[in-house]
């Protein structure tokens, strides 16, 4: 199946989670062909379970759904950055006016900040003092993370897009993973919409005439001089004008009309502006982004939930067939010589290769038991089946083939015959063995050894695959023996 625009690690989760609500809602999908995709995957069951979900949301229509509500994510999120744009040129407008009365710098400031401010204090109560469900729910962030977030929602009405919601607020259910990243909307929001605050008050700072002044019924004037100074420090220290006690005290009794003294007004608004609104919010907008991605990296199945329980089984079954990694080669390796002189070989041995238990052995006609000679008892030393004896073994353990080889190697024989069980299929494994032990020898059969009983010339079809095995491995077609007369006879000549 092709799987078109990729998603990321946390939009696979979200799509986990979604067909977990669903099914333990509404009962198990048709997943057969979705677990055997996800069964070819290694043995993780977060992998499989993350594979299989999005094979049926492609089926259901969820991954759909969430491609869309990608789309109207993005959609949204420019919408109400424009919205929150022209929001903050408008509120600007709204504080200066239109220039025909002085501005009062304490209002103008307040309007400007005050509902910041309050929203920013908040947000900040909440994410200390919330507790860690509380905190890291949907409903955390901020107003404008939040407003996107019911809108973005709001403008798919499906059914697969109505189990979306849900799902997202099951994963990110815990930690503050979903605070963090509607933080970063929200602060975000806020920072473009003073940053377009501070671009209004620009714009009508250079083509309108404002006065400035601050009124007070009751404060005494030094109040008022310590106000602009302390806010004014910050400011100062990127190069905003700030009016001195002398300006501020005359702002006081008169609307400021000198060339200057409006400058300076000005400059010390729109410094306090950057400073203490978009600096915060674009600040707490990168650090929510970063917290957020980390979370998000970080998140992981609750795989110790019953839809995810109850998969392990079939996703990770305790065995499984995996059928044939390695493909055969061309051509099977072909049984050398090794560099054995044809008269170097002095005796004769028959060996049991993986042999079924109702098989006759050792055979009626071998002399000499090999695991004597191999473990060193009295024949050790004098080769195999020398002076006419036949020394026989089973070869059916990885230590008896090696001690096998090993002793051959010492003591080639001259003649070597294999017993096989004709019942059984030849492999690459049985065949290489054959190869080997036949290159340790001056000359090799193969017997089919079959159960006592039946017919010699049994299993044809079988016979044909050891015929056509051994050919590859350069044997003739005598080569194969089918009958212990035969294969008796065969060693008597080697005497």
């Amino acid at each position: 199946m092709t799987i078109r625009n990729e998603l990321t690690p946390f939009e696979s989760r979200w799509l986990a989670e979604t067909v977990r609500r669903h099914e333990e809602r509404h009962g198990a999908l048709q997943d057969a062909a979705a677990v055997a995709a996800a069964r070819q995957l290694p043995p993780v069951l977060e992998a499989r379970i993350l594979h299989r979900a999005e094979v049926l949301s492609e089926h259901e229509g969820w991954r759909d759904a969430l491609l869309r509500w990608r789309g109207r994510a993005r959609l949204g999120l420019a919408v109400l950055a424009m919205v929150a744009t022209i929001l903050g040129v408008g509120a600007a407008a709204g504080v200066l006016g239109d220039g025909s009365r002085a501005v009062n710098v304490v209002w103008a400031l307040a309007g400007l900040l005050g509902v910041h401010l309050a929203s920013l204090a908040l947000w900040l109560g909440a994410m200390l003092f919330a507790g860690h469900a509380s905190g890291g729910g949907l409903h955390s962030g901020g107003v404008p993370g939040r407003l996107w977030l019911r809108l973005v929602t709001a403008l798919d009405r499906s059914p697969q897009a109505a189990d979306l919601p849900l799902a997202l607020g099951g994963l990110l259910g815990r930690g503050r993973a979903a605070a963090w990243g509607i933080g970063a909307v929200s602060h975000g929001l806020w920072a473009l919409a003073l940053t377009g605050a501070a671009a209004g008050l620009l714009l009508l700072f250079a083509t309108r005439r404002y006065g400035f002044v601050w009124e007070t019924t009751i404060l005494p004037a030094w109040a008022f001089t310590s106000l602009t100074s302390a806010l004014g420090v910050l400011p100062g220290q990127l190069g905003f004008p700030v009016p001195d006690a002398a300006l501020v005290a005359s702002s006081g009794n008169a609307v400021m009309t000198e060339e200057a003294g409006r400058r300076a007004w000005a400059g010390w608004l729109v410094g306090c502006l950057l400073v203490y609104g978009v600096l915060p919010r674009l600040a707490l907008a990168l650090a929510c982004g970063l917290l957020w991605r980390r979370a998000a990296g970080r998140l992981a199945l609750e795989l110790s939930r019953p839809g995810y329980a109850r998969l392990r089984a079939r996703l990770l079954p305790d065995s499984e067939r995996i059928g044939v990694r390695d493909a055969e080669p061309p051509t099977m390796p072909r049984p050398g010589r090794r560099g054995v002189h044809p008269e170097a070989g002095a005796g004769r041995a028959v060996v049991g290769l993986e042999l079924a238990q109702d098989l006759p052995w050792p055979p009626s006609f071998a002399t000499v038991a090999l695991e004597v000679v191999l473990e060193g008892g009295a024949a050790a030393g004098a080769g195999v089946g020398v002076g006419g004896a036949i020394a026989a073994a089973r070869l059916d353990s990885r230590e008896q083939r090696r001690a096998a080889l090993a002793h051959f190697d010492a003591h080639p024989p001259r003649r070597l015959l294999i017993a096989v069980d004709p019942r059984q299929t030849p492999d690459r494994g049985s065949l290489g063995l054959i190869a080997e032990l036949a290159d340790r020898a001056v000359e090799t059969c193969v017997w089919a050894l079959a159960p006592p009983g039946a017919d010699a010339g049994a299993g044809g079809e079988r016979l044909r695959l050891w015929r056509e095995g051994l050919a590859r491995l350069g044997f003739g077609d005598a080569a194969l023996i089918t009958t212990a007369e035969a294969a008796r006879d065969w060693l008597e000549e080697g005497r």
